[in-house]
């Protein structure tokens, strides 16, 4: 039995290393003038205009990894070609294609950094654009490009940043800087989300994504308000950054749904304060519940909640007036009974004589 069991366990330990065992690469071959090339790979062609030709026929043909492939090789082989700009792009383009998305980011970068007057570095930051997007609604990181690991909000945020510095002016860069506080609003970071929309509308004031930027301020402060303890100082700036988004984009299409938040955070400001008053009327603190039912009946007025604040307030006033009412005047007790003091014999009495004429 031990016998069986020992060869039960070698042969699932030989099955999975087979399973699990790296390839090992094939020779490799020099070519003077040319370089490295695995064997059994597609031979590189004379010049790298020949090369590119090959990469797009594989395109044609549907054969990407093949392309991809052959793309690379033009770049490592004519780098200072003026054909390597175009290869660079497509072997980032391959690499997106087949779904590789963290190394294809990685190859795009190259283009922007290697090859910024390209024709094709707007073409290349949408690609980074895109793919941020992609890391954005969950796609995961991988190491060595190849182990899929948890998706990141940090890493998103780091693609977002890279493809605002590769172009700061370009047409994904206000769309980058709404999304990066998108990614902090998933994080639950508020502030550092209405940090990253208030830097939208300093660097992008006439974007036509500063009004959403200004709405999400106050959609970030409001959710902050909202975590925890209710938060009246997030709430106060909620209510804030919407009466601004009102103010400034009046012609915006959230102006209803803005309003409603403003609505929505003034009566949860209300019942907090109310609650507060109510703990102190229960503690029978009647001063201090006073205080927070006038604050109520003032701050919010023509609402439901200050009309009962109102009415408990009048009746906890009234209630103080009955009890003083009640309590009998105080009168100043008698003193003890003083004498009339009688001037004794031996007392001179000063007198006053007229003065001598």
């Amino acid at each position: 039995m031990v016998m069986k069991t020992h060869g039960f366990r070698l042969t699932l330990t030989m099955g999975l290393v087979l399973c699990f065992a790296p390839r090992l690469p094939a020779p490799l071959i020099y070519h003077p003038g040319q370089g490295w090339e695995t064997e059994g790979q597609d031979k590189a062609e004379e010049t790298s205009r020949e090369q590119l030709k090959k990469g797009e026929r594989y395109e044609e043909d549907g054969k990407l990894e093949e392309a991809r492939d052959t793309y690379r090789t033009l770049v490592k082989t004519w780098p200072l070609s003026p054909n390597a700009p175009e290869g660079q792009f497509r072997y980032a383009a391959m690499l997106y294609k087949l779904e590789e998305f963290q190394h294809s980011f990685k190859e795009f970068q190259t283009c922007a950094e290697k090859y910024p007057d390209s024709e094709h570095f707007d073409e290349t930051l949408k690609y980074q654009y895109d793919i941020a997007c992609l890391f954005l609604a969950g796609e995961r990181q991988r190491l060595f490009n190849k182990i899929p690991t948890l998706p990141s909000m940090d890493k998103a945020v780091e693609m977002f940043e890279q493809v605002i510095k590769n172009g700061p002016y370009s047409k994904v860069a206000p769309l980058c800087q709404l999304k990066i506080g998108f990614a902090r609003e998933k994080q639950h970071q508020w502030s550092d989300a209405v940090k990253a929309y208030q830097e939208l509308i300093r660097r992008y004031p006439k974007s036509d994504l500063a009004d959403d930027a200004q709405f999400q301020i106050g959609y970030a402060n409001m959710m902050a308000s909202k975590e925890a303890d209710y938060d009246q100082t997030a709430a106060n700036r909620a209510i804030t950054g919407f009466q601004d988004y009102i103010t400034k984009y009046p012609k915006s299409e959230k102006i209803e749904q803005a309003q409603e938040n403003i609505t929505r955070l003034k009566t949860e400001q209300a019942r907090g304060l109310m609650e507060v008053a109510q703990f102190y009327d229960r503690e029978q603190k009647y001063d201090a519940a006073l205080v927070y039912y006038n604050s109520v009946v003032q701050k919010f007025p023509d609402t439901e909640i200050a009309r009962r604040a109102s009415a408990r307030a009048d009746e906890i006033k009234r209630h103080q007036y009955e009890m003083i009412s009640k309590e009998p005047v105080k009168e100043t007790p008698p003193g003890p009974e003083v004498s009339p003091e009688v001037p004794s014999e031996n007392t001179t009495t000063n007198s006053v004589t007229n003065p001598v004429l």
